[in-house]
């Protein structure tokens, strides 16, 4: 009897644009193994917020901090212009209800034709309220409330265009788990912008709670929880970082989760997967780990799916984040990354992406 391949997961980014074109590449290249397919974050990622904070009446941006190791990557940092009060302080609206409501409509017109498989649901990406506004420079008791509510925003307009049953949103914690890292092990990074903000653990999973519980219940929730190794991958990666933020989100949740998603990096060794037994997943929810890895293929993502077996029974596959930004359009502001040239941070491109997509099949398949 042939093995049942397994589910797999795409965190939000595709490289390519045009919301249908990544919709028939996915569904073209993975058929009904991928049970929800995001639109490649046309409107990009936490960049959408940033780019209503560049004109926002209230904030000035004052400084550059850089977002990888060696200095890379400057980041625009945000503050409140002379005069003005944070009681006043509004975010958003960022865009995202939008966009999505627009690719869902691409996206249903090619399923009710069955180029994407009946019962795939349309994943909506979000970056989490950390991820969304760290660059703006406020204390945590002040900042998360207002990305928060700022997001809130966003998945009512979601839900508002797109059916529960057709939908799922994914909230990724991105920033607020690499804080944690990072608070944990500073001396592990090259990370100055983690001076610029600060929340606790219970902050951001309080945060991250508030907004999921606002998510109405019929609607598909899942997690995307990052690392801080692709900013610096020198500093490797701890699972127990991971385990305990997405535990810390859980304990605080009032509605079913769909899945979860956390990346492992090829250094790992059985003792690092060991940490996945303290992950307390609530009834009925996925875990889905990141890795697959394009510097090593399916050999690499058949090592560690056998050290991951040793501790988890059920999961699906992924990559330890997304696969690659869309080519930027001129008026989104094109954001060029200088990562370590490290083979384990390689993505895929629009020449790739069809390969790229291809080996997540075989690994699936393991």
């Amino acid at each position: 009897m042939a093995k049942q391949a397994r589910e797999v997961l795409l965190t939000g980014s595709v490289p390519l644009r045009g919301a249908e074109n990544v919709f028939e590449c996915v569904a073209e290249h993975l058929g009904p193994l991928a049970p929800r397919i995001p639109d490649g974050e046309q409107i990009g990622w936490s960049g959408a917020a940033r780019r209503t904070f560049e004109a926002h009446p209230m904030l000035e941006k004052y400084k550059k901090v850089p977002l990888n190791a060696g200095g890379k990557d400057p980041v625009d940092i945000f503050r409140l212009k002379a005069g003005c009060d944070v009681k006043d302080l509004k975010l958003g609206p960022y865009g995202y209800a939008e966009n999505h409501a627009a690719s869902y409509a691409k996206f249903k017109a090619l399923r009710d034709k069955g180029v994407i498989p009946a019962g795939t649901r349309y994943q909506a990406t979000l970056a989490g309220p950390g991820t969304s506004a760290f660059c703006i420079e406020l204390p945590a008791e002040q900042l998360l409330p207002l990305s928060r509510a700022a997001l809130l925003h966003e998945v009512e307009g979601i839900v508002a265009a797109i059916p529960a049953k057709d939908l799922t949103i994914q909230l990724d914690i991105g920033m607020e788990a690499e804080h944690e890292e990072y608070l944990r092990r500073p001396d592990a990074w090259d990370q100055p912008l983690h001076k610029v903000f600060h929340w606790t653990l219970e902050q951001m999973a309080d945060s991250v709670a508030w907004l999921a519980n606002r998510i109405p219940s019929q609607v598909e929730l899942g997690f995307h929880v990052c690392s801080i190794w692709h900013h610096d991958p020198a500093g490797g990666q701890d699972n127990r970082v991971l385990v305990d933020a997405a535990n810390a989100i859980f304990d605080r949740l009032t509605r079913p989760v769909g899945y979860v998603h956390m990346p492992v990096i090829p250094e790992h060794t059985p003792e690092d997967y060991a940490h996945f037994k303290a992950l307390k997943l609530p009834k009925g929810t996925k875990l889905y780990i990141g890795l697959i890895n394009l510097a090593d293929g399916v050999e690499g993502a058949r090592k560690r799916i056998a050290m991951a077996e040793a501790v988890v029974s059920d999961f699906g596959v992924g990559t330890f984040c997304g696969l690659g930004r869309p080519p930027t359009p001129q008026a989104f502001g094109a954001i060029t990354h200088t990562h370590p040239p490290t083979p384990e941070l390689k993505r895929a491109t629009p020449e790739t992406i069809g390969d790229v997509l291809d080996l997540h099949k075989a690994v699936a398949e393991i």
